[in-house]
């Protein structure tokens, strides 16, 4: 789902962004070098479920009109717009801080300042080892991003009983006249943080509506939203298009795709991809008149397509690179001269 850029970036890259320490002197050079804003600590060493405060120090020349934007890079730690950091995950991050100062002589009116804070996550050592090994299977388990808020619960940062936002909530947020960031600050009001975020980019995210991520409200390039209702045992989900109205696309079912593996980990569902089935269209080990509906099902939404999935490519009975009837009549006439 790594389809676009942030929207923290997005708004940032029309700016002149420059060093933290990028200095103004006058015409003639004189001028003491001075930054525009100084942060505190420079450099942050934290403990797994730990907190601190990051404190940004605008320069009492630049202060007025200024303004500040926080965000945490590397998936170790969150941050929030008054500096409040919580580390959750061991391991190397970063926090970058912005600063926008009024500027006549820029394009944009505004200049932007940056400066990266480093910060190493240790691990928790109190931790049970139930815990512990909770805590490692989710994220060693997952290449494409965090099981966030899963692991805020194990840290003790989020009581487990939080409440999740629902879909009548969704709906209501999304038929208001509200920005898709400021949406998107209107659901982690209510349901604390996403279950799942992709590495690198906040605005690919994913709440469930359960405990288990069978009904799922996902966010693609900080600006999309869909929810997806994943079928039991993983191998299928219904999608649909919430917002913007111009990508309604109606309800698709199809199979799951790699990206929503992260459903199959998460609930330690057993899959095994390394030796396909031909015809095993649902991923259950066996082919059987359970594929034959799958591929019916899938044609009645989509009757021809050269764009096979993974997970279909077992489908694909007759190996031309496209899902058509022709694969469902010869899985069909496959399975009668099984039978007789």
């Amino acid at each position: 789902m790594k389809r676009l850029i942030s929207v923290l970036l997005g708004i940032m890259l029309p700016m002149q962004i420059v060093s933290a320490f990028a200095l103004r002197t006058s015409a003639a050079g004189s001028e003491a070098p001075k930054p525009v804003f100084t942060v505190t600590p420079s450099e942050i060493t934290m403990t797994e479920g730990e907190t601190c405060k990051l404190t940004v120090t605008v320069d009492p020349e630049y202060a007025d009109g200024a303004t500040v934007k926080l965000y945490a890079y590397g998936q170790k730690s969150l941050v929030s717009p008054a500096g409040d950091v919580t580390a959750y995950r061991c391991g190397e991050g970063s926090i970058s801080v912005y600063v926008s100062v009024p500027d006549e002589s820029s394009d944009t009116g505004k200049r932007t300042y940056s400066q990266e804070i480093k910060i190493q996550v240790q691990p928790d050592e109190t931790l049970p080892a139930e815990t512990r090994a909770e805590l490692d299977r989710l994220q060693n388990h997952s290449r494409y991003g965090e099981f966030q808020r899963r692991t805020l619960e194990l840290l003790g940062i989020l009581d487990e009983n939080a409440p999740r936002i629902t879909a009548e909530q969704v709906d209501e947020i999304l038929h208001t006249d509200l920005t898709p960031e400021e949406m998107i600050a209107k659901i982690n009001a209510i349901h604390g943080y996403p279950d799942y975020i992709w590495h690198g980019d906040p605005g690919e995210c994913v709440y469930w509506l359960d405990e288990k991520g069978n009904d799922q409200i996902s966010i693609a390039g900080g600006a999309m939203f869909f929810r997806s209702k994943v079928y039991a045992d993983g191998t299928y989900k219904e999608e649909t298009a919430l917002y913007p109205p111009e990508i309604d696309f109606g309800t698709i079912t199809g199979p799951m795709d790699d990206a929503d593996r992260t459903y199959i980990i998460y609930n330690q569902i057993p899959y095994d991809d390394r030796n396909p089935v031909s015809g095993d269209a649902n991923h259950d080990g066996v082919f059987n008149l359970a594929d034959i509906a799958a591929l019916e099902k899938l044609l009645l939404t989509v009757p021809e397509t050269r764009f096979i999935r993974q997970n279909w490519e077992t489908a694909d009975y007759n190996q031309d690179g496209m899902l058509t009837a022709a694969d469902l009549t010869l899985m069909k006439q496959a399975l009668l001269n099984k039978a007789e």
